[in-house]
């Protein structure tokens, strides 16, 4: 019996429209807290750093960011947009404070012949590279950080983008930087063009960031090594194996069980 769906028809409709979509409300703000805490300490802040850090593998910081690579209100729009063989390919965070510096709009439908890519059939959605940013910190618009072209990953005219427009020296209507609050998901594929506006608010942006692929492709650089991860869960485990020509084993939802 085919499995239910876990995104609703206007989910659904807002992604394959979009090519992102945000989910309200996976963390408290309280947790957003504890988990903010935990990075002061892990990884707390020195003089010589600029508006803008990024760092990678915080998965490793604590189990509680761990557990946000198959956390139970994330896992069934991966399932449903990637398939039951999803793999985590990397993770990073990026903080920014006041004027942190911006990353340009890039991204788009199979550039540089690689695995950005989203295509539909028959009712189901697949994706290549897929991003899931938990947000720490709100972000209203104009306040920036992520940045897109709504649409963009369907485009036939990527070639075309312009130059001035990547760079956000130009400003125009087709990109837009959407609100999110502390809690919330922005999942987004990466076929999608997009990119980091400089960040404007007084709070500091604060963005953990869960790279997605198919179960045959890779992308980061760095392979997981489960020796890193004691107390990992079986499905964290399966989640963080290599990628392979031969399919992984489906991971489990509750509703499974």
């Amino acid at each position: 019996m085919p499995r239910p769906s876990h995104l609703t028809d206007e989910e659904k409709f807002r992604f394959d429209l979009q090519g992102y979509l945000i989910v309200k409300n996976v963390l408290s703000r309280h947790e957003c807290q504890e988990l903010s805490d935990i990075a002061d300490e892990v990884w707390p802040r020195t003089q010589e750093d600029g508006a803008f850090r990024r760092t990678g593998a915080i998965s490793r910081w604590h189990q509680r960011y761990l557990d946000l690579a198959d956390h139970p209100k994330l896992l069934p729009y991966l399932i449903e947009l990637l398939g039951s063989r999803v793999r985590l390919d990397h993770d990073y965070c990026i903080f920014m404070q006041k004027d942190g510096a911006k990353n340009m709009l890039h991204g788009g439908p199979r550039i540089h012949e690689s695995d950005h890519w989203y295509h539909y059939s028959d009712g189901i959605m697949r994706n290549g590279l897929t991003v899931a940013t938990y947000a720490l910190t709100d972000a209203e618009v104009g306040d920036g950080g992520f940045a897109c072209v709504p649409g963009s990953h369907k485009t036939n005219f990527l070639k075309h983008f312009p130059r001035d427009v990547a760079s956000f020296d130009r400003v125009v209507d087709y990109v837009y930087q959407p609100a999110i609050e502390a809690g919330d998901v922005l999942i987004f594929t990466e076929a999608l063009i997009h990119g980091t506006a400089t960040w404007r608010a007084k709070h500091e942006r604060r963005a953990l960031l869960y790279k997605y692929s198919p179960p045959h492709s890779r992308w980061g650089h760095d392979r997981y090594d489960h020796a890193d991860y004691p107390n990992a869960t079986a499905q964290q485990r399966r989640l963080m194996a290599p990628p392979s020509v031969y399919a992984h084993p489906p991971v489990v939802q509750e509703d499974d069980v």
